[in-house]
């Protein structure tokens, strides 16, 4: 290679590391057309297309490098991760099977393959595979952060508590493990943590986002210790950061919810162009922290059901074949198959072993009209909780997949409302088909209301279902500790804590 290549190379790997990757594809034309066999540049500029989301070029890209070098395990785990990102699971595992066979200790291949393990729910393939690159190099922060989200999932705390610890340790400004290790420490025993976490504060050289994950983690910490006041001054710097640097707007999802009903309106439900389904999912939905964790883990905890999580995949797909496809030539029939084939095959890569199954999508509300369409014989749970709890509970935390609005009062309170609007045309459109769950009747009578729960998922009584606590499944959710606790009452009224401290919080519900 020339010295003027290697210059080349250099500049592609500067501009990748820096994340331009418009100027790395600008670069990389010019260097493949100069030596058209760098199996090394076309996976970089393969990289670059999948940064930007544009997976069908990166395949191209990736395919490329392999036809110069099969046996280029940097190109061939990548190309897995794109077939993972299109949401071909199948293809992504038979890649990296196969980069492990060339390679078995290559530590990409095995983080990435562990975490397509641990989205499917097969936890224990994945602590294997994580254990594995954990040998291979026991400094490397991504690993330790997924070995604490599978455990913290599976609730093995103490497990993902030392892992986070040990990311700390490596590097005490990768904040993040601090945020997650405060979901996980009750800091009216142990206040250890939470120092240090004001320490960080104080003494370490932040980014926004550093400074954000100790924010919201420090306001749980003095919330545990019943500071409310000094709590709700570290929520409030929290949000107020998360939504400065944030894009959203509150108006494309007032448009998105108008778009819905006005295609909606007329349309008669009465019958489904899915004649039978192998499946009968139960669709938990409602806003985040109204309890939809709960619900599920009591209902999955029946012998007859399996729990699979927060899917996205019924939500994504709806949101794509509506608002990404040409609407001059759109048929909701073939639209409707469409979901409905593609939505199961997608489930079928979690190896289920029960025909009825949990999708807890919290944003599937949006499209309650497609499920009865898809899955006539579905039951729609919508789980309900006293606004003002239920905003304040949204308030006070940090999200990793939720949207913005959750980081600003007034977006907050718009898009609970947005939320209640489609909730209430649905329930005109169709009645008794959602059945609502009120969260502090749960806690009440928990006994009354989970046996009509399971009585209106059709389901024979099952007392496994009144000791939910002991469900082994994951969650990975907000909730993943305050789900696998019997019933407690301090969550209903909890907004009473804050209110003391600022009257006009969430005046107008």
């Amino acid at each position: 290679m020339s010295s003027d290549s290697k210059l080349d190379i250099q500049k592609i790997i500067n501009f990748f590391n820096a994340g331009n990757y418009n100027k790395v594809l600008e670069l990389s034309k010019n260097v493949i057309r100069k030596n058209p066999n760098s199996d090394f540049v076309y996976n970089i500029a393969g990289m670059c297309h999948q940064k930007l989301n544009d997976f069908e070029n990166a395949e191209i890209f990736f395919v490329r490098s392999l036809d110069i070098n099969k046996k280029n395990v940097n190109a061939l785990t990548n190309l897995a991760n794109n077939y993972k990102y299109k949401i071909n699971f199948k293809k992504a595992k038979e890649l990296y099977l196969k980069v492990l066979e060339i390679k078995p200790k290559h530590l990409p291949a095995l983080l990435n393959y562990g975490n397509l393990e641990f989205q499917l729910n097969q936890n224990q393939n994945a602590l294997k595979l994580l254990l594995d690159a954990l040998e291979v190099n026991n400094e490397t922060i991504p690993v330790h952060l997924n070995l604490a989200i599978v455990y913290q999932s599976i609730g093995e705390f103490e497990k993902a508590i030392s892992h986070l610890k040990k990311i700390d340790e490596l590097d005490p400004t990768f904040t993040r493990s601090d945020k997650m290790m405060s979901l996980l420490i009750n800091y009216r025993d142990k206040g250890n943590h939470l120092k240090k976490m004001q320490e960080k504060l104080e003494n370490l050289k932040l980014n926004d986002d550093q400074k954000i994950y100790l924010y919201f983690g420090i306001a749980k910490g003095l919330e545990d210790q019943k500071k409310y006041e000094e709590s709700l001054r570290f929520i409030e710097l929290g949000n107020n950061l998360k939504h400065k640097n944030s894009n959203y707007k509150i108006e494309n999802d007032v448009k998105k919810i108008q778009n819905i009903q006005n295609f909606f309106k007329k349309y008669d439900f009465k019958k489904s162009p899915i004649e039978k389904n192998r499946y009968k999912p139960i669709f938990i939905l409602g806003m985040p922290r109204s309890g939809t964790s709960l619900v599920e883990q009591i209902i999955s905890s029946h012998k007859s059901v399996e729990g699979l999580g927060e899917l996205n995949f019924f939500n994504n797909l709806s949101n794509n074949e509506f608002f990404f496809k040409n609407k001059d030539n759109f048929d909701l029939e073939k639209s409707i198959k469409h979901i409905n084939q593609i939505y199961i095959d997608i489930v079928e890569n979690y190896n289920i072993e029960k025909k009825i199954f949990t999708d807890k999508t919290l944003l599937n509300y949006n499209w309650i009209g497609l499920i009865k369409l898809c899955f006539p014989e579905a039951k729609v749970i919508n789980c309900l909780r006293n606004p003002k709890d239920n905003c304040i509970s949204v308030y006070k935390n940090l999200f990793d997949h939720e949207g913005d609005w959750c980081y600003s009062e007034n977006d907050l309170i718009q898009y609970y409302k947005l939320y209640l609007e489609i909730i209430s045309f649905w329930n005109k459109k169709f009645p008794n088909f959602i059945y609502e769950i009120q969260y502090e009747n749960l806690i009440k009578d928990s006994t009354t209301e989970i046996k009509n729960l399971i009585n209106f998922c059709d389901l024979e009584w099952d007392e496994n279902c009144l000791n939910f606590y002991n469900n082994k499944n994951s969650i990975k959710t907000l909730s993943v500790k305050q789900a696998r606790n019997k019933i407690y009452r301090t969550s209903v009224n909890s907004f009473e804590n804050f209110n003391k401290y600022s009257k006009d919080l969430f005046k107008s519900l």
